[in-house]
């Protein structure tokens, strides 16, 4: 027994040592897990919906008073990242083409009877539309109260007929109290307007479709990755990098062959989507091929890149996992992007999740073009080459 607790204890102490003595396996462990929780608490805290800022293009119409008041409260709004747009064509453009989650457009002047606000949504951002509702209920509320007073005074005018200045004056003064002392405002104020073009399905599951394709993208390309530090490990590299071509052609080929693979990944994603949900993948295919390429090549240079700057099997293992798990984080792989703080959105972009996801969506959904796109193919592809070189390189070093 004493025996057995002995060799269990020596075997826990030429753990702790080997751990110890690879300090980047030690950083990766007991470091990496809490940066993981902060990065992963601030993707999801906004989630809940008070953080929550969504973009609004907002487009005053109706130029009166009250309706100027709402308009400037919503643009100085702190829940809010409102920006003027020139008239609502310009709001459905910009919600369409994803500049922005959502769209207000102010069609008549507040106080009068009638729905006077617009708000044009994106089915792909289901949770903006109530959201912009609310902060302009909100903004109503605080900046033009005295509105909702007058729509309720000349909604029962017709049955009581004139006023008499003494009413009049009544109605005034209680107008000045609710600008000194605003109420909630309780009233039916909108219509809603999806934009056009919308699909069975086609938004959210062309959302989650590219998501998906990314980050399996991605992860499938690490483990190929790995097979690297086999080679090292069994030898076969040191008697590669003796002959003539090297290692350059081993590199070369996990690359081509973790590439196919992504796009073959992807081929069986928008398949279900296609056959499934109705995402119209077969039908823009001139535009769809091109955006999985970019992205096969992006995943597959990325973690040969990656891979190749470890010098153990442990540290490339929980190099890929971080990497997976951070990247789909803030990249939106694993919750849509216009639900996080603004500074993680912007984070975002250094991520080939938000590049693929929005590439995805502006072919599959919003039925954009080459203009819509060709940055995220470029910036792709520039990944990707990147981290192929970065492995060819390093492939070249004998003492790795």
């Amino acid at each position: 027994m004493r025996t057995r607790v002995a060799m269990a204890l020596a075997m826990m102490r030429v753990m702790a040592l080997e751990l110890w003595r690879d300090r980047a396996a030690l950083v990766m462990t007991f470091l990496l897990p809490p940066l993981v929780f902060l990065i992963f608490s601030s993707v999801f805290a906004g989630t809940s919906g008070d953080n929550l800022q969504p973009k609004l293009a907002v487009a005053d119409l109706a130029r009166t008073d009250a309706s100027r008041r709402v308009a400037a409260a919503l643009l100085k709004s702190p829940e809010l990242r409102a920006e003027t747009a020139p008239d609502a064509a310009a709001v459905r453009a910009r919600v369409k083409s994803g500049q922005v989650d959502a769209g207000l457009v102010i069609r008549a002047d507040p106080a009068q009877p009638g729905k006077p606000f617009l708000i044009v949504a994106d089915p792909s951002r289901a949770v903006a539309a109530p959201l912009a509702q609310a902060r302009t209920q909100q903004a109503l509320a605080a900046a033009a109260p005295d509105a909702a007073l007058r729509r309720s005074v000349d909604s029962v005018a017709p049955a009581l007929g004139d006023l008499t200045p003494v009413q009049s004056a009544r109605i005034e003064a209680a107008a000045e109290q609710l600008r000194a002392k605003p109420q909630a405002v309780k009233d039916d104020l909108f219509d809603r307007e999806e934009i056009a073009g919308a699909r069975k399905g086609g938004a959210v599951i062309a959302y989650y479709a590219g998501a998906v394709m990314i980050l399996f993208a991605l992860f499938s390309a690490m483990q190929g990755a790995l097979s690297l530090m086999e080679e090292r490990r069994a030898g076969v590299a040191d008697r590669l990098l003796a002959g003539v071509a090297g290692m350059g052609p081993v590199v070369t080929g996990k690359f081509l062959f973790l590439t196919a693979q992504a796009i073959v990944q992807a081929v069986m994603i928008f398949v279900v989507a296609q056959t499934v949900y109705g995402v119209e993948a077969a039908q823009h295919f001139l535009l769809w091929l091109p955006t999985t390429l970019a992205a096969g090549v992006c995943s597959a240079g990325l973690a040969l890149g990656l891979v190749s700057l470890c010098r153990t099997r442990d540290q490339a293992q929980m190099l890929s996992t971080f990497v997976i798990l951070v990247l789909a984080a803030i990249g939106g792989s694993m919750a849509p992007r216009f639900l996080m703080p603004a500074w993680l959105q912007s984070l975002g972009w250094f991520t080939p999740h938000a590049w693929v996801i929005d590439a995805y969506q502006a072919v599959l959904w919003r039925d954009a073009g080459v203009a819509a796109v060709y940055k995220a193919w470029i910036v792709l592809v520039a990944v990707g080459a990147a981290g192929l070189i970065l492995a060819q390189a390093l492939s070249r070093d004998p003492q790795r």
